[in-house]
């Protein structure tokens, strides 16, 4: 079973120390997002803490029908529209730029200013930031090389990352994954606020409890972090799109991103050519591992879908002044790298995956959907509920989930894994919850720290808990990675 850190401890002890100030406080509301639009909340009629002590009886027992009935609802409501915008209503939640962040006003690099790399703030890529996690699982990704067009047009949101290498920073709405995919992650207003008057997002906070020995940090009940991952699509002709197939075994274990898929999907949004089958190809000016060849771009026959059968959002002129300097970089890379053309109002971000983790039970509900042209085959379409008021096509998605369920039969936890979000950093062969169960203080790669594949616990596959003898001398982050990746060094 496990062991907790009751939450007046840890309240007496971080409240004492740490407690922040109101300006603080005032700043993290101001810069929660870069959205005006006021914060939705996790919408009623979608199980999200409806019944946890069911919720909890299911994963003791190994329900896996109830478990995926609740994590298809949670998957709809989070993507229902807010309340005052046609954005789904996570846009509308806190982020965690801004959660992580210590607020020191910084000089702000003129937008009409030629970029200068003596100049240039601090960022790492999503990406980047898992590296550091998983040291031992990483597999050789293709380079990303930050386009010239961009570099030029979005001097602003340009940066260096800690090897003086030219990246793109975190933007008010989006962060950069490093690839693709548009990542924003969201909090609840409940985990903001958590994270905030803790003052979680600080390393001296963690190092003073690791000092302390506490092994557990407890989050709220009402914690919800999101990861979400858009695709740029072209206002104009048929934009190509990978789409898994099972296109690895789990066995295998090299780099396994959607780069090396050669199943591919068309979205036209004019709809003209839709259940036709076109060739269309994506991936320019990506390079291999070394960075020292360009990858051929990908192209195969595909069939043609339109928007209607994705989560999409048309940008308009409103949100593109609502972007800044970073978000737009950030879009247009994600454009050149995709479809060889630059991003502007008119065309379309496409939900391709998203993570949706709920602190509703102590051992956290993790689920994870990506989209498919198969959604109703194997085994990540079983137990898709009715949702009747359910906004979108949320059934178009297959979903894969990482209960704290008794082990399997081999004595270890089942392959959960999203092909697009894992496939970039992780084998195939992996487990959400076996990864972030792991997530603590401090970091590293040596005996003694938290990463994935930590080397005292190093299988992947492994039935872990907080108890686990290998995670004793760490202090655990409850199952949340966010908080050792960004935490802000003052």
């Amino acid at each position: 079973m496990r062991r907790h850190i009751t939450l007046v401890l840890l309240s007496l002890f971080i409240s004492s120390c740490n407690e922040p100030t109101p300006s603080e406080n005032q700043a993290a509301q101001n810069n929660s997002n870069g959205t005006n639009s006021s914060y939705t909340p996790f919408p009623s009629g979608y199980g999200y803490m409806q019944n946890p002590k069911a919720l909890q009886k299911a994963t003791d027992d190994g329900d896996h029908q109830t478990i995926r009935e609740h994590a298809w609802k949670l998957w709809a409501g989070i993507m229902q529209p807010a309340s005052d915008t046609d954005w789904p209503l996570w846009y509308t939640w806190p982020n965690t730029k801004a959660a992580f962040s210590a607020f020191t006003p910084v000089e702000p690099i003129n937008e009409g200013a030629e970029s200068s790399t003596n100049t240039l703030t601090t960022g790492e890529s999503i990406i980047a930031k898992n590296l550091k996690n998983a040291p031992d699982v990483n597999t050789p990704a293709p380079t990303y090389d930050i386009p010239e067009q961009v570099i030029r047009d979005y001097p602003a949101g340009i940066c260096k990352d800690s090897q003086g290498n030219i990246t793109v920073c975190d933007g008010a709405n989006f962060l950069f994954n490093g690839d693709i995919m548009i990542p924003t992650e969201s909090l609840s207003r409940e985990a903001m606020e958590n994270l905030r008057n803790k003052r979680l997002y600080l390393a001296s906070t963690l190092d003073q409890l690791h000092k302390k020995q506490i092994h557990q940090i407890e989050v709220t009940q009402k914690f919800i972090v999101t990861k979400h991952m858009y695709w740029p699509v072209k206002a104009n002709g048929i934009t190509g799109v990978p789409v898994w197939k099972n296109n690895f075994p789990p066995s295998y274990t090299g780099y396994a991103g959607y780069e090396k898929w050669d199943t591919l999907v068309g979205i036209d949004p004019s709809g003209k050519s839709v259940g036709q089958t076109r060739e269309v190809a994506f991936l320019y000016g990506v390079k291999n591992h070394a960075g020292t060849a360009p990858l051929p771009t990908v192209k195969a026959d595909a069939t043609v879908y339109g928007l209607d059968q994705f989560y999409y959002h048309k940008v308009t002129a409103a949100d593109w002044a609502s972007f800044d300097s970073a978000d737009k970089a950030i879009i247009n890379a994600a454009s050149y790298w995709a479809n060889n053309q630059a991003f502007g109002p008119g065309d379309y971000l496409v939900t391709i995956a998203m993570h949706i983790n709920t602190k509703e039970l102590p051992s956290w509900t993790l689920q994870s959907v990506w989209w498919s042209d198969e959604p109703g085959q194997g085994p990540y379409a079983a137990d898709r509920p009715a949702i009747p008021q359910a906004v979108g096509p949320w059934d178009h998605y297959l979903l894969t989930d990482a209960y704290a369920v008794p082990p399997n039969s081999k004595g270890g936890v089942d392959i959960a894994v999203n092909p697009y979000i894992e496939g970039v950093i992780h084998p195939i062969a992996t487990n959400c919850r076996n990864c972030h169960v792991r997530a603590g203080w401090p970091t590293g790669s040596t005996a003694g720290t938290a990463s994935y594949q930590n080397p005292d616990c190093p299988e992947l596959l492994s039935y872990l808990t907080p108890d686990s003898e290998c995670l004793k001398s760490l202090t655990l982050s409850d199952y949340l990675w966010i908080i050792p990746d960004r935490a802000v060094k003052k």
